[in-house]
């Protein structure tokens, strides 16, 4: 993975992730240079192209809730149903149960959001993943040894 860009090894670690969560959808926000609000840079499994272009407003959606309270966020049929209609990409990607982590470049700020989302009937636990406790790191999704691993800052859209 040595010549591998970051955004391509963040690519490859989602997929991992789905895989082995049992997830049909994974995407990771990051923030942007040139927006204020962050917005899913990276999709996996999705069903519709429009998501990438979803900005995360806080408290609004699962990643919305992850941005404003810094923690790790569940949305299911059995607990919190009405979340599911009122969350933008669990909508769109006809996602039936997601999972939410805040995700740091560096220790000490949040500067990101993973979302893993499942079409199935399984709900998500929080302590499913092994950095439900802790705040997962940029670098544990790249493998990188550094702690705050590598600085990315999403690509400027020409859309946008």
């Amino acid at each position: 993975m040595n010549g591998l860009r970051l955004q391509e090894r963040l690519s490859l670690a989602l997929a991992r992730l789905c895989r082995s969560s049992g997830s049909d959808f994974a995407a990771l926000a990051l923030p942007a240079a040139d927006y204020r609000l962050m917005r899913w840079n990276i999709v996996l499994g999705g069903r519709n192209a429009k998501v990438a272009q979803l900005k995360i407003k806080p408290g609004v959606g699962i990643g919305g809730m992850v941005l404003r309270h810094g923690t790790v966020y569940t949305v299911n049929e059995i607990e919190n149903a009405e979340l599911l209609t009122e969350c933008p990409v669990m909508l769109a990607e006809r996602l039936t149960a997601g999972i939410a982590y805040p995700v740091q470049a560096e220790p000490g700020g949040y500067s990101g959001i993973l979302l893993l989302g499942r079409r199935g009937r399984q709900a998500y636990e929080k302590k499913e993943l092994p950095w439900a406790e802790a705040p997962l790191r940029l670098s544990e999704l790249t493998g990188d040894k550094a702690d705050g691993g590598e600085a990315y800052t999403a690509p400027v859209d020409a859309k946008e």
